[in-house]
């Protein structure tokens, strides 16, 4: 009859980034529908619990015949507006994903906070797949990236919402979280931000 939600009676000391894979696969399935969906409710469960909170989304682009990794600033730790809202709409499949760079950007981003957690949320639905970064090569400059950030205090969540689950498993090992009903992304991501706060 009743439902009790159990809120911390303390300010956290955490703090999340969330960061999205835009590329251009996101759009199979309207995986990149479920991203932005999920994004807009963590923001908004981190703001209403007062928990810092930061949404980056990536892609590649190509200027003068170079591929480049482009990053998306939805929500910053200290916003200068109130808009961060409407910036997450904008949140789209676009081109390829060169992980790495904007992953040690989010990573060195939060490394720098205060707070005793720091909690770094990875959404892609496959591995890193841009000319001249994939494979092996690839895959192990994430988990050098990982690694690296993990020995700084960065918990990593890396949720895989695609076909490429194995191959996101094998390279974040026990960060990996399957999303296989797309449906429950909103719910787990928050449920990873609820675990971590003091009740």
């Amino acid at each position: 009859m009743f439902y009790k939600n159990n809120l911390p009676n303390e300010i956290p000391e955490l703090a999340v980034g969330l960061l999205l894979d835009e590329s251009g696969s996101m759009c199979s399935c309207d995986r990149c529908t479920y991203a932005r969906a999920a994004a807009i409710i963590l923001y908004d469960f981190c703001e209403s619990l007062e928990i810092p909170v930061m949404v980056y989304g990536h892609s590649t682009d190509c200027y003068d015949g170079k591929n480049s990794v482009e990053l998306y600033s939805y929500a910053e730790f200290n916003g200068f507006d109130n808009d961060d809202k409407y910036r997450l709409m904008d949140i789209s499949a676009r081109g390829s994903n060169r992980d790495g760079a904007a992953l040690r950007y989010v990573a060195e981003a939060l490394s720098k906070r205060s707070e005793a957690v720091k909690l770094l949320i990875l959404v892609s639905d496959g591995q890193p797949a841009d000319t001249g970064y994939y494979g092996t090569a690839a895959e192990e400059d994430l988990r050098g990236i990982k690694q690296e950030y993990q020995r700084k205090g960065i918990l990593f969540v890396a949720a895989a919402i695609g076909n490429d689950k194995q191959n996101i498993e094998r390279i974040y090992g026990d960060s990996f979280l399957d999303i296989t009903d797309l449906n429950q992304l909103p719910t787990k991501l928050t449920g990873v931000v609820k675990r971590h706060i003091r009740v």
